[in-house]
């Protein structure tokens, strides 16, 4: 499975991160009483870098709780020469990192065929790559056309797999926009930040449609005068 990366594609290739920056995710249902999966520790991982899978891949894997073993139907998000990064769903959304060989592929004929674990709109593991960006900063813009403003963009960053920065201006103010995931709750975060004036907080919301309509733009522009 780690060294089969055939399925990404040369348009959106591989992002790599630390390994140990993909922490285990559990759902808040059943609490303290629910035996959780092992996932592979920091020392396992051994410091390697991952790959984080620009389209997650379909896969059969083993994971593992202190007497048991299930055979899940999961999502490869990420992976090293090593290990492989597991997303399923068991009611809720786990994530867990496994052994490689505990996993393995579902050709392309049984993924198309079989029911695919339900994922969320807006995955922590969804990387924002240059053309989602654009079309986030068009969202803004959206917003603040009416408002007689415009975000004007200057550059990009990524700031690892869950988030970037796209800094520009609004009306000669320099303005950064962050944009995030995160992981856990799979919520999408916005927030607008200037260095000299103090702009409103980040917002969240299901989506980043969501989180850039519901944010408060026109305190925005009052703050910048």
């Amino acid at each position: 499975m780690a060294t089969d990366t055939g399925h990404v594609s040369s348009s959106n290739p591989p992002h790599p991160v630390r390994a140990d920056t993909l922490g285990q995710v559990e759902p808040d249902e059943g609490g303290e009483f629910v035996v959780r999966p092992y996932s592979l520790t920091p020392a396992e991982l051994g410091g390697l870098s991952a790959a984080v899978a620009g389209k997650p891949t379909h896969v059969l894997a083993w994971m593992r709780r202190p007497a048991t073993a299930d055979h899940v139907r999961g999502l490869a998000l990420a992976w090293t020469p090593r290990a492989v990064y597991v997303e399923w769903q068991d009611r809720g959304t786990h994530r867990a990192w496994v052994w490689a060989s505990a996993v393995e592929r579902v050709r392309e004929d049984q993924a198309a065929t079989a029911a695919a674990p339900e994922r969320p709109q807006a995955s922590g593991l969804t990387l924002l790559s240059a053309e989602p960006l654009a079309r986030l900063v068009h969202l803004v813009n959206a917003r603040l056309a009416p408002l007689g403003a415009e975000f004007v963009t200057g550059t990009t960053r990524l700031t690892g797999p869950f988030g970037a920065v796209v800094y520009g201006s609004i009306d000669d103010h320099l303005v950064h926009l962050e944009f995030s995931t995160e992981p856990a709750t799979n919520l999408c975060l916005i927030v607008a930040v200037s260095d000299r004036e103090s702009l409103p907080g980040r917002n969240a919301g299901p989506t980043f449609e969501k989180a850039v309509e519901t944010y408060p733009w026109a305190a925005v522009l009052d703050a910048l005068g």
